[in-house]
């Protein structure tokens, strides 16, 4: 397993490790439901330097990711973010990642930890036919995460862009406490936050002002995935699958099907979309007693209908929720069902998503 760069700041912090996509992680430093209701209240920092971070650069720079991608590359102004699934000819997904504009030349690629080797040989091949570069830079970068409702008050006296004068889903290139950084308004947690991308050489550094001058608590892996499965954000390999379609894991919304340019997968998506698709993805809340995991079955009048993709109890609601992969003729709001929680049928019902939202989120 690799280890972060700052796996020494961490170790020093009291961190309990794990092993996530190949790297050692920090987990937690205190208890994580406290990590947890630490974003939710007031700010936290998470060292997610295990990313994968890609350059595209070149004349058809636009081109080739319009076509790789099935958002909407072409409308996006300089500056902007976009979240979009990667997929198979087949629809099948094969990551979900956020690309940067520079300009129309320009672009960073953040991608999962997991899928970084498999997503750069399958962009690679595509960027072939067009007159454009693929760069793999994420051994020279790392990315800190700074998130929460106080995250843009903290940082405002030390970044001279400050994060929350930037529209939800862009970017900046600018300097916190100095040194400098890609700066963008994004996160996974649901609430409100900024990623800094800086050079590997650097991060250190920003680290200490972070966790040190500015008092930031340093947040685990088990924390973020509460935070994200409270806000419902897809996990890769959980809600993401490579057998799965976007429109059937709750990502219709980041897939343009109607007009626009061809793309990988469209035609796929559109035959897909004209048959309609036996499964979909729901939010659940287990009613009875237990905590729904992932891989549990999910039953409708004792015959199984789906599983669960991720589940946990909600520090912040205080109530058992998931997200399942169920079939469309039981996945109404309001549908009652049982997920198998220790052999044991226990009663659940289909939910709205998300399950938290912070309205300041996209302010």
């Amino acid at each position: 397993m690799e280890r972060l760069p700052l796996h020494d700041q961490h170790e020093a912090l009291g961190a309990k490790f794990g092993e996530f996509a190949g790297y050692t992680m920090p987990l937690y430093y205190r208890k994580p439901i406290e990590e947890h209701h630490t974003v939710r209240q007031q700010v936290g920092v998470f060292d997610i330097s295990h990313m994968g971070q890609f350059v595209v650069t070149g004349e058809r720079a636009e081109d080739f990711l319009q076509y790789a991608l099935p958002g909407s590359v072409r409308t996006m102004a300089n500056g902007d973010a976009l979240y979009a699934p990667l997929c198979r000819e087949d629809g099948g997904v094969l990551d979900d990642l956020i690309i940067y504009r520079y300009g129309p030349t320009h672009y960073r690629v953040i991608v999962n930890a997991a899928t970084r080797a498999k997503d750069y040989e399958w962009l690679a091949c595509i960027a072939e036919d067009f007159a454009c570069k693929l760069e793999d830079i994420s051994a020279g970068w790392c990315l800190l995460a700074v998130q929460g409702p106080q995250a843009f008050e903290r940082l405002a006296p030390h970044v001279e862009q400050p994060p929350g004068a930037l529209k939800y889903y862009s970017f900046a290139e600018t300097k916190a406490f100095g040194i400098p950084v890609f700066l963008a308004r994004t996160g996974y947690t649901g609430e409100p936050g900024c990623e800094l991308a800086v050079p590997r050489e650097q991060v250190a550094a920003l680290w200490e002002q972070l966790t040190g001058t500015l008092g930031i608590a340093p947040i685990g892996l088990a924390a973020r995935d509460t935070l994200r499965l409270e806000a419902c954000m897809a996990l890769y390999g959980h809600e993401l699958r490579e057998e799965w379609h976007p429109l059937e894991s709750g990502l219709s919304w980041a897939v343009q099907l109607d007009g626009g340019e061809d793309y990988i997968g469209k035609k796929a998506l559109l035959a897909i979309r004209g048959v309609g698709y036996p499964y979909r993805l729901v939010g659940l809340e287990v009613t009875g007693r237990g905590i729904p995991r992932e891989g549990y079955r999910v039953l409708h009048e004792g015959e199984e209908v789906g599983q669960v993709t991720s589940g946990a109890l909600s520090p912040t609601t205080g109530k058992a929720v998931a997200l399942a992969h169920i079939r469309q003729s039981v996945a109404k709001l309001g549908t009652a069902l049982q997920v198998e929680i220790r052999e044991k049928p226990v009663d659940a019902v289909v939910v709205r998503r998300p399950f938290y939202k912070n309205p300041t989120l996209k302010a």
